[in-house]
Protein backbone atom coordinates (compact mmCIF):
# COMPACT_ATOMS: atom_id res chain seq x y z
CA UNK A 1 0.00 0.00 0.00
CA UNK A 2 2.80 2.43 0.92
CA UNK A 3 4.77 1.76 -2.29
CA UNK A 4 1.65 2.00 -4.48
CA UNK A 5 0.81 5.36 -2.94
CA UNK A 6 4.36 6.59 -3.26
CA UNK A 7 4.65 5.69 -6.92
CA UNK A 8 1.71 7.97 -7.67
CA UNK A 9 3.52 10.68 -5.78
CA UNK A 10 6.64 10.19 -7.86
CA UNK A 11 4.71 10.22 -11.14
CA UNK A 12 3.07 13.49 -10.14
CA UNK A 13 6.42 14.88 -9.05
CA UNK A 14 8.17 14.02 -12.29
CA UNK A 15 5.40 15.67 -14.28
CA UNK A 16 6.18 19.06 -12.81
CA UNK A 17 9.86 18.69 -11.95
CA UNK A 18 10.89 21.00 -14.75
CA UNK A 19 8.82 23.87 -13.36
CA UNK A 20 10.74 26.58 -11.53
CA UNK A 21 8.83 26.31 -8.28
CA UNK A 22 9.67 25.47 -4.71
CA UNK A 23 9.10 21.83 -3.78
CA UNK A 24 7.38 20.56 -0.64
CA UNK A 25 7.94 16.97 0.51
CA UNK A 26 5.82 15.59 3.32
CA UNK A 27 7.26 12.75 5.37
CA UNK A 28 5.58 10.66 8.01
CA UNK A 29 7.91 10.52 11.00
CA UNK A 30 7.70 7.85 13.67
CA UNK A 31 9.91 7.83 16.74
CA UNK A 32 10.24 6.33 20.17
CA UNK A 33 10.60 9.01 22.87
CA UNK A 34 11.82 6.32 25.28
CA UNK A 35 14.16 3.61 24.00
CA UNK A 36 13.10 1.15 26.69
CA UNK A 37 9.38 1.39 25.88
CA UNK A 38 7.36 0.38 22.84
CA UNK A 39 5.32 3.59 22.60
CA UNK A 40 5.71 5.35 19.25
CA UNK A 41 4.82 8.91 18.29
CA UNK A 42 3.71 9.59 14.71
CA UNK A 43 4.01 13.08 13.31
CA UNK A 44 3.91 14.83 9.94
CA UNK A 45 7.09 16.56 8.88
CA UNK A 46 7.83 18.85 5.94
CA UNK A 47 10.88 19.35 3.76
CA UNK A 48 10.73 22.65 1.86
CA UNK A 49 13.26 23.06 -0.94
CA UNK A 50 13.48 26.42 -2.68
CA UNK A 51 14.81 27.25 -6.13
CA UNK A 52 17.59 29.22 -4.38
CA UNK A 53 18.98 26.10 -2.72
CA UNK A 54 17.49 26.57 0.75
CA UNK A 55 16.23 23.42 2.46
CA UNK A 56 14.10 23.56 5.63
CA UNK A 57 12.95 20.44 7.47
CA UNK A 58 10.56 20.63 10.44
CA UNK A 59 7.29 19.30 11.77
CA UNK A 60 4.09 20.48 10.15
CA UNK A 61 3.24 22.10 13.50
CA UNK A 62 6.44 24.16 13.33
CA UNK A 63 5.82 25.14 9.71
CA UNK A 64 2.33 26.41 10.54
CA UNK A 65 3.74 28.22 13.57
CA UNK A 66 6.46 29.90 11.48
CA UNK A 67 3.86 31.10 8.96
CA UNK A 68 1.61 32.47 11.68
CA UNK A 69 4.52 34.25 13.32
CA UNK A 70 5.50 35.87 10.02
CA UNK A 71 1.93 37.18 9.62
CA UNK A 72 0.91 38.03 13.18
CA UNK A 73 4.09 38.00 15.25
CA UNK A 74 2.75 35.08 17.29
CA UNK A 75 3.26 31.39 16.63
CA UNK A 76 1.89 28.19 18.13
CA UNK A 77 2.85 26.71 21.49
CA UNK A 78 6.30 25.28 22.09
CA UNK A 79 7.26 21.92 23.53
CA UNK A 80 8.81 21.74 26.99
CA UNK A 81 11.62 19.43 25.89
CA UNK A 82 14.62 19.85 23.62
CA UNK A 83 15.03 16.15 22.81
CA UNK A 84 12.04 15.89 20.46
CA UNK A 85 12.71 18.91 18.26
CA UNK A 86 13.41 18.13 14.60
CA UNK A 87 14.22 21.41 12.88
CA UNK A 88 17.02 21.52 10.32
CA UNK A 89 18.04 24.27 7.88
CA UNK A 90 20.39 23.32 5.04
CA UNK A 91 22.16 25.75 2.72
CA UNK A 92 23.89 23.16 0.61
CA UNK A 93 25.30 25.67 -1.88
CA UNK A 94 27.54 26.95 0.94
CA UNK A 95 27.79 23.59 2.73
CA UNK A 96 26.00 24.84 5.85
CA UNK A 97 23.67 22.77 8.03
CA UNK A 98 22.13 23.96 11.27
CA UNK A 99 19.95 22.33 13.89
CA UNK A 100 17.53 24.80 15.45
CA UNK A 101 15.92 24.46 18.87
CA UNK A 102 13.49 26.72 20.68
CA UNK A 103 12.51 26.80 24.34
CA UNK A 104 9.09 27.60 25.82
CA UNK A 105 10.11 31.25 26.14
CA UNK A 106 10.65 31.51 22.35
CA UNK A 107 14.44 31.76 22.61
CA UNK A 108 15.90 30.32 19.39
CA UNK A 109 19.28 28.62 19.24
CA UNK A 110 21.31 27.58 16.18
CA UNK A 111 23.75 24.69 16.38
CA UNK A 112 26.10 24.23 13.45
CA UNK A 113 26.20 20.62 12.31
CA UNK A 114 29.64 19.70 11.01
CA UNK A 115 29.25 15.93 11.04
CA UNK A 116 30.07 14.56 7.60
CA UNK A 117 27.76 12.00 6.08
CA UNK A 118 29.84 9.22 4.55
CA UNK A 119 27.37 7.09 2.62
CA UNK A 120 27.81 3.49 1.62
CA UNK A 121 25.69 2.82 -1.47
CA UNK A 122 24.67 -0.75 -2.16
CA UNK A 123 23.73 -2.39 -5.42
CA UNK A 124 20.57 -3.71 -3.74
CA UNK A 125 17.47 -2.24 -5.34
CA UNK A 126 13.74 -2.45 -4.98
CA UNK A 127 10.89 -1.41 -7.22
CA UNK A 128 8.34 1.34 -6.92
CA UNK A 129 6.25 0.18 -9.86
CA UNK A 130 8.51 1.22 -12.80
CA UNK A 131 10.95 3.15 -10.64
CA UNK A 132 14.04 1.86 -8.93
CA UNK A 133 14.97 2.74 -5.38
CA UNK A 134 18.38 1.91 -4.08
CA UNK A 135 19.75 1.10 -0.64
CA UNK A 136 22.35 3.12 1.23
CA UNK A 137 23.70 3.28 4.77
CA UNK A 138 25.30 5.98 6.87
CA UNK A 139 26.37 6.54 10.46
CA UNK A 140 25.07 9.70 12.04
CA UNK A 141 24.54 10.86 15.60
CA UNK A 142 25.69 7.58 17.12
CA UNK A 143 23.15 5.60 15.08
CA UNK A 144 23.37 3.49 11.96
CA UNK A 145 20.82 4.52 9.32
CA UNK A 146 19.39 2.56 6.39
CA UNK A 147 18.09 4.69 3.53
CA UNK A 148 16.31 4.13 0.23
CA UNK A 149 16.73 6.79 -2.43
CA UNK A 150 15.21 7.29 -5.88
CA UNK A 151 17.83 7.98 -8.58
CA UNK A 152 15.00 9.05 -10.93
CA UNK A 153 14.34 12.06 -8.68
CA UNK A 154 17.56 14.06 -9.12
CA UNK A 155 17.50 15.89 -5.79
CA UNK A 156 20.33 15.06 -3.40
CA UNK A 157 18.36 15.90 -0.28
CA UNK A 158 16.14 14.20 2.25
CA UNK A 159 14.54 14.49 5.69
CA UNK A 160 16.33 15.91 8.73
CA UNK A 161 20.13 16.25 8.18
CA UNK A 162 20.27 13.55 5.53
CA UNK A 163 21.47 14.51 2.06
CA UNK A 164 24.20 13.73 -0.44
CA UNK A 165 22.81 10.70 -2.25
CA UNK A 166 22.30 10.69 -6.04
CA UNK A 167 18.53 10.95 -5.68
CA UNK A 168 15.86 11.99 -3.21
CA UNK A 169 15.75 9.97 0.02
CA UNK A 170 12.23 8.52 0.14
CA UNK A 171 12.70 6.39 3.24
CA UNK A 172 15.24 6.27 6.05
CA UNK A 173 15.29 4.68 9.51
CA UNK A 174 17.88 3.85 12.10
CA UNK A 175 18.91 0.24 12.58
CA UNK A 176 17.06 -0.09 15.90
CA UNK A 177 13.94 1.57 14.45
CA UNK A 178 13.81 4.35 16.98
CA UNK A 179 13.29 6.88 14.17
CA UNK A 180 11.86 6.53 10.67
CA UNK A 181 10.92 8.95 7.90
CA UNK A 182 8.73 7.93 4.93
CA UNK A 183 7.77 10.17 2.01
CA UNK A 184 3.97 10.40 1.69
CA UNK A 185 3.25 13.45 -0.44
CA UNK A 186 4.84 15.92 -2.86
CA UNK A 187 3.60 19.42 -3.68
CA UNK A 188 4.57 22.48 -5.67
CA UNK A 189 4.69 25.81 -3.88
CA UNK A 190 5.09 29.36 -5.08
CA UNK A 191 4.85 30.98 -1.66
CA UNK A 192 7.54 32.30 0.64
CA UNK A 193 9.23 29.80 2.93
CA UNK A 194 9.02 31.33 6.37
CA UNK A 195 11.46 29.80 8.82
CA UNK A 196 13.52 30.57 11.90
CA UNK A 197 16.39 32.68 10.61
CA UNK A 198 17.17 34.74 13.71
CA UNK A 199 18.64 33.30 16.87
CA UNK A 200 21.75 32.73 18.95
CA UNK A 201 24.56 30.59 17.56
CA UNK A 202 25.76 28.07 20.14
CA UNK A 203 27.87 24.93 20.33
CA UNK A 204 26.73 21.48 21.42
CA UNK A 205 28.47 22.15 24.76
CA UNK A 206 26.49 25.38 25.16
CA UNK A 207 23.33 23.48 24.28
CA UNK A 208 24.01 20.91 26.98
CA UNK A 209 24.37 23.67 29.60
CA UNK A 210 21.17 25.39 28.44
CA UNK A 211 19.28 22.09 28.59
CA UNK A 212 20.63 21.25 32.06
CA UNK A 213 19.80 24.73 33.37
CA UNK A 214 16.29 24.37 32.01
CA UNK A 215 15.99 20.94 33.63
CA UNK A 216 17.14 22.31 37.01
CA UNK A 217 14.34 24.90 36.97
CA UNK A 218 12.18 25.23 33.84
CA UNK A 219 10.44 28.28 35.28
CA UNK A 220 13.50 30.29 36.35
CA UNK A 221 13.20 32.90 33.54
CA UNK A 222 9.52 33.52 34.34
CA UNK A 223 10.24 33.85 38.05
CA UNK A 224 13.15 36.25 37.44
CA UNK A 225 10.81 38.51 35.45
CA UNK A 226 8.10 38.32 38.08
CA UNK A 227 5.70 36.57 35.72
CA UNK A 228 3.04 34.72 37.73
CA UNK A 229 2.86 30.99 37.03
CA UNK A 230 -0.56 29.43 36.90
CA UNK A 231 -1.91 25.99 36.01
CA UNK A 232 -5.36 24.65 35.21
CA UNK A 233 -7.08 23.00 38.17
CA UNK A 234 -8.92 20.64 35.84
CA UNK A 235 -12.10 22.70 35.96
CA UNK A 236 -10.97 25.61 33.83
CA UNK A 237 -9.66 27.72 36.73
CA UNK A 238 -6.13 29.14 36.80
CA UNK A 239 -4.52 28.46 40.17
CA UNK A 240 -1.09 28.95 41.69
CA UNK A 241 0.71 25.59 41.61
CA UNK A 242 2.96 23.88 44.09
CA UNK A 243 6.19 24.85 42.33
CA UNK A 244 8.26 21.99 43.71
CA UNK A 245 5.73 19.43 42.48
CA UNK A 246 5.41 21.19 39.12
CA UNK A 247 9.18 21.25 38.57
CA UNK A 248 9.47 17.59 39.54
CA UNK A 249 6.71 16.71 37.08
CA UNK A 250 8.50 18.47 34.19
CA UNK A 251 11.80 16.87 35.19
CA UNK A 252 10.25 13.41 35.18
CA UNK A 253 8.82 14.03 31.72
CA UNK A 254 12.25 15.08 30.44
CA UNK A 255 14.00 12.05 31.97
CA UNK A 256 11.44 9.57 30.65
CA UNK A 257 11.48 10.98 27.11
CA UNK A 258 15.21 11.34 26.64
CA UNK A 259 15.89 9.62 23.32
CA UNK A 260 17.53 12.27 21.13
CA UNK A 261 18.08 11.56 17.47
CA UNK A 262 21.74 12.55 18.06
CA UNK A 263 22.29 9.71 20.51
CA UNK A 264 26.00 10.47 20.81
CA UNK A 265 25.07 13.85 22.33
CA UNK A 266 22.56 12.56 24.85
CA UNK A 267 22.29 14.63 28.02
CA UNK A 268 22.20 12.55 31.18
CA UNK A 269 19.52 14.08 33.36
CA UNK A 270 19.49 13.05 37.02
Amino acid sequence: MYFNRLILIIIVFLSFYASAQNKVFLYEMKYKPNRSKDSIITDKTVLDITTEGLSVFRTLHDKVSDSLKAKTGLGLGRKNRFENQFYIVKKLNVNEIQKIVQNIYSDVYFIKNDEKLIWKIYSEKSKLEKFDIQKAEVNYGGRKWIAWFAPDIPINDGPYVFYGLPGLIVKIEDEERNFSFNLIEVQNSSGTVNYRNKGIMISWTDFQKIALDYYADPFAPAKSLGIPIRVDDGQGNAIKPNMRNLIMKVQKDIRENNNPIELDKIILYK
